[in-house]
């Protein structure tokens, strides 16, 4: 995932905007109008990269949606609901040795066998805490971070 291509978490950018997912279909207004707010984190999700073949394989329950056609196109799912629920469209690029280094608590936990690795804590939890997932990427998520944080988030 080059730095132009990384979009924060969406409970990154909801906390930071002060709302929940559940929000995001509702009419109420925040700063700007709901549906525009939508249409603005679609954009930028558009600009994520997407794979089909991991999100298949990362998403069983989508795999299996799409194999009896209640989702026929994946990269549309990404967009208009994955995103929104959290789902990467592709994989995140996390050096492993960097991640458990600098998050000790990864690193004890993938010791422990509690978590496979660091690309799976990072795919579960890590990105929504805004977690660093390789060294080319620290300016860019800090500079997301500290966005967000001036924002009024919590992050």
């Amino acid at each position: 995932m080059s730095p132009a291509k990384y979009v924060p978490h969406i409970d990154l950018l909801l906390q930071a905007l002060r709302i929940n997912r559940e929000r995001l279909s509702s009419r109420s207004k925040i700063a700007i109008d709901t549906k525009l707010l939508r249409g603005l984190l679609q954009a930028l999700a558009a600009s994520a990269p997407f794979s089909e073949e991991f999100y298949l394989e990362a998403y069983a329950d989508i795999a299996e949606a799409h194999s009896v056609g209640k989702v026929p196109d994946l990269h549309q799912h990404f967009l208009e609901s994955g995103f929104f629920e959290g789902r990467f469209g592709a994989a995140p690029e996390v050096d492993e040795a960097f991640y458990t280094s600098t998050y000790k608590d990864v690193g004890q936990a993938v010791l422990r066998g509690d978590i496979k690795s660091g690309a799976e804590h990072y795919l579960r939890t890590g990105a929504a805490e805004g977690r660093i997932p390789n060294p080319a990427m620290r300016g860019t998520v800090e500079g997301w971070m500290m966005m967000l944080r001036d924002e009024g988030g919590r992050a």
